[in-house]
């Protein structure tokens, strides 16, 4: 896959990470993951599944059922076991003959010595290895393409692929969304969070407003508790006020910083 098919799919497996740990409940709880979106992470992260005794197990692809190995088995706790699958089919679901045995009996009601971990642990391993598998290697040629993508996409208006551009350099970038004072309604905003003398602040930040397909780029960096600020970074996101950077510009710049901050060859 190019470059951009890369960053696209990890900006995928970052949605689906977020929907699953937004869906997950302390363990034990009744509580309904999102399973569709804990399969596509499994999928990218070179898992298989496998179903027995009314579980779905995801085991690592190229290995065989009998193996020792890790194995996820995709329900509320998302428990992921090193074992074979036998034995957490018979730990999760066991036979009533299997129960009689007291060493049985003991696994089952203790799987700690075999567990390595749950919930927000497992989701994190399996998104690690899935991300593991891109090449998010880039070179200047890569910036360049996406810059002109960009900018013909904010000369022709094209919303979606606006969007698009503001995602992939957001991520470049490391720019995160707006704090909740900084929200303006419609529009798409991403910039700089960062802390200092105590202050968080945030800023430089890009705004996308979908109403009019306008595209601004404020400069200044401004602390959270600054109202006055705050109200200055909303007329220039607005147009009440004139923006450091609009339209193709934007894209301009965003491309420049990302290549700014490339390492020396």
């Amino acid at each position: 896959m190019s470059f951009k098919e890369n960053l696209l799919e990890k900006l995928s497996l970052d949605r689906m990470r977020q929907r699953v740990l937004s869906s997950l409940g302390p363990i034990g709880s009744s509580r309904k993951i999102d399973k569709k979106a804990m399969r596509g992470l499994l999928v990218a992260a070179g898992f298989r599944s496998f179903e027995i005794r009314g579980l779905e197990l995801y085991l690592p692809d190229g290995t065989t059922d009998d193996e020792h190995q890790a194995i996820l088995v995709l329900d509320n706790d998302l428990p992921v076991y090193k074992s074979t699958v036998d034995d957490v089919a018979m730990r999760k679901e066991p036979t009533l003959k299997e129960m009689i045995s007291i060493r049985n009996a003991m696994r089952i009601l203790n799987d700690s010595d075999v567990v390595t971990s749950r919930k927000e642990a497992s989701v994190k391993g399996v998104y690690e290895e899935a991300v593991s598998r891109l090449d998010l290697s880039f070179t200047e040629a890569d910036i360049k393409q996406l810059e002109y993508e960009g900018r013909a996409a904010v000369e022709w208006k094209d919303a979606d692929s606006v969007v698009e551009s503001v995602a992939l350099f957001g991520e470049l970038l490391t720019f995160v969304p707006e704090p909740a004072a900084f929200a303006i309604e419609h529009c798409l905003i991403r910039g700089r969070l960062a802390e200092g003398s105590g202050k968080e602040s945030f800023g430089p930040a890009l705004v996308f407003h979908a109403g009019d397909g306008s595209l601004r780029w404020i400069e200044e960096h401004i602390v959270l508790t600054d109202r006055e600020g705050i109200s200055r970074f909303k007329d220039k996101a607005s147009g009440k006020r004139e923006p450091d950077l609009a339209g193709p510009e934007v894209i301009k710049h965003l491309a420049a910083e990302v290549v700014r901050g490339m390492p020396s060859p």
